[in-house]
């Protein structure tokens, strides 16, 4: 059942989808492989808590996505989650990354960010958001932001 409907979806180009179904989608690729969604251009993935140890495998299976959009709708953080613990794959054709999220520079949001800059060899742009009631300096992650290294030579990070 869960083949079928991701076949049936595989041929879109643009996606929102909730962290509870990308859930279903990271366990069901576990058991087997995920169809390439090969005209996805525009993904936007809405995280309830900490779910983002999940992207990376969907990504794998977008080979021609371009721009990225990263919702939340709660700030919980999960126990005992390893969140992005490893790379899995280049994200070659990826341009546009916009975390919506208000960032607290949190490990695990800074873990994320890593993630996007390490992997991404065409990213131009990715935008983030400060929460305006951070703990840590924005200094602070402002110069934690500088020290990731990027593939791309051209990404622009843009903090608003």
């Amino acid at each position: 059942m869960i083949r079928n409907f991701l076949r049936g979806i595989s041929s879109v180009k643009y996606m929102t989808i909730a962290s509870s179904t990308l859930e279903v989608i990271y366990d069901y690729s576990r058991c087997e492989r995920l169809p390439l969604f090969r005209n996805l251009s525009f993904l936007r993935v809405e995280f309830y808590g900490y779910s983002w140890e999940m992207l990376p495998i969907f990504l794998e299976s977008c080979p021609n996505l371009k721009s990225l959009v990263v919702g939340s709708t709660t700030y919980q953080e999960k126990e005992g989650i390893n969140i992005l613990s490893e790379p899995r794959c280049f994200l070659s054709s990826l341009e546009y990354v916009k975390i919506e999220r208000p960032l607290k520079g949190e490990a695990n949001e800074m873990k994320l960010v890593s993630y996007l800059l390490e992997n991404s060899n065409n990213i131009k742009k990715l935008t983030l958001c400060l929460d305006g009631s951070i703990k840590k300096e924005e200094s602070v992650i402002l110069k934690e932001l500088l020290t990731i290294p990027r593939l791309s030579i051209s990404c622009q990070v843009v903090v608003l």
